[in-house]
């Protein structure tokens, strides 16, 4: 991930604050936090990172001038534009503007990763074919058990299934 300040380096430090169902994310590189007054030696973390934090909305306001600017390399789209429509205008906006999407995906869909789905009566026809194995399965182990009552059961539940997966 890129820092949000400077928009080049590699960032090598990610804050969260949650204040009142408000989530902002800061990913800055080691140039930017030594500048903000955070290092990363140990000894010291603490009392500059309380520092960073009582500047976490003047550097979040920088941030969001920032983006505000951006634009795709490829297509051109602009940031401002994204955000309104919520639409990419090509493959290369989902890069550009990775940290806004990210973001936004979790919060609208829960994940920033697509899973997929599938309609209705297709995920009903898998449970049904899934079940049908099953009990396919039952049956024969019922009957290398010789529960042959159990094996009609299943026999018959499985003929009664068969007449409405295919």
């Amino acid at each position: 991930m890129k820092c949000d300040i400077c928009g080049s380096s590699k960032a090598v430090i990610h804050i969260q604050q949650i204040f009142e169902n408000t989530e902002i994310n800061i990913k800055i590189c080691e140039k930017c936090a030594r500048d903000k007054g955070l290092t990363l030696d140990n000894r010291e973390i603490g009392r500059n990172l309380k520092v960073l934090l009582s500047n976490f909305e003047q550097i979040k306001k920088v941030i969001d001038t920032k983006n505000e600017k951006r634009r795709c390399p490829v297509c051109g789209t602009e940031f401002n534009v994204l955000k309104k429509d919520c639409r990419a205008g090509c493959a290369s906006c989902y890069s550009e503007f990775e940290n806004y999407l990210e973001n936004f995906y979790k919060s609208t869909a829960g994940s920033s990763e697509h899973k997929g789905k599938y309609p209705g009566k297709v995920a009903l026809l898998i449970r049904k074919k899934q079940n049908y194995a099953r009990l396919e399965k039952e049956l024969e182990d019922a009957v290398s058990n010789e529960n042959y009552e159990k094996a009609a059961v299943l026999r018959d539940r499985i003929k009664f299934m068969g007449n409405y997966i295919d």
